[in-house]
């Protein structure tokens, strides 16, 4: 589905209320700006929480429950290594 926006003089996109819905994007959430050959694409940015197995692995927890991509998952991985 394509939606037509205008982009203000401080560079700033407003998203519509449907389409916000219609994705599951909270308000106030934050979004990834991908480059790409074709323009540029906006992925939801996820808040996991890394904790360890009683194996020693980590498990990554996502706040709403969604799959995890690994760059996601390796970044909280890092997050929590630098954060000790």
């Amino acid at each position: 589905m394509a939606v037509t926006v205008k982009m203000d003089a401080q560079g700033r996109v407003v998203i519509p209320q449907a389409e916000r819905a219609r994705l599951g994007l909270p308000d106030g959430g934050t979004l990834e700006l991908v480059s790409t050959p074709e323009g540029v694409l906006l992925e939801r940015r996820h808040q996991a929480t890394v904790t360890t197995g009683e194996d020693g692995l980590p498990i990554v927890t996502l706040e709403d429950g969604d799959t995890v991509r690994n760059a996601d998952a390796i970044e909280a991985i890092h997050t929590q290594r630098d954060d000790r």
